[in-house]
């Protein structure tokens, strides 16, 4: 394999969401992706890939919206067993790997897609649009409708709380969070 192949690796670390989805009929899935990205302030704006043969794919392509729960560092092993097709984990049923994940997951809070209720914070997102540019991922661009802050971890202006570790993964397997918080002052206009 040339280092071209393994381009994407220097936009690493990236934080690992929890993308939540339901099936057509209504079967609910929650697995960690890490490429997302805000693309508007103003209105509240992501975009989302997610690569095509994962079921959140097939989801997506039919549904109105998702969820976005942003998991803490305490919760890497549930993140990563959720992550059961790229971990290699195996269950019978998402509920099975909602279940060995021994993460708090709510299936009940959004139509969208099930929420982790005690990670950093969460969000509810409307699909305006999904790209497809022949690549092995489809590309989602969705609305903000609602957003919950952990007060634990976040204030409610969204600026950090207290020790914020969301889970970054490096590449594969490997994982990292950040280890300081530093503020800098703002300049003064002149």
């Amino acid at each position: 394999m040339s280092a071209l192949d393994k381009a994407h690796r220097l936009l690493a670390p990236r934080i690992a969401y929890l993308i939540g989805t339901r099936s057509a009929g209504g079967t609910g899935n929650l697995i960690p992706v890490s490429n997302v990205t805000a693309i508007s302030t103003n209105p509240q704006q992501v975009c989302v890939a997610v690569y095509n043969q994962w079921e959140t794919q097939s989801n997506l392509l039919t549904a109105e919206g998702f969820t976005l729960s942003v998991p803490h560092m305490d919760q890497l092993d549930g993140v990563w067993k959720l992550g059961a097709k790229y971990s290699r984990y195996q269950y019978q049923s998402n509920a099975h790997k909602f279940a060995e994940s021994l993460l708090t997951i709510d299936e009940s809070v959004c139509a969208y897609g099930p929420i982790v209720p005690d990670a950093i914070g969460w969000m509810s997102l409307r699909i305006l649009q999904h790209l497809d540019f022949q690549g092995d991922h489809t590309l989602f661009i969705a609305q903000v409708e609602a957003v919950t802050f952990n007060a634990a971890y976040v204030n409610a202006d969204g600026t950090p709380g207290a020790e914020v570790r969301p889970v970054m993964q490096i590449t594969g397997n490997t994982f990292t969070t950040g280890a300081d918080t530093i503020t800098l002052p703002y300049a003064e206009y002149s």
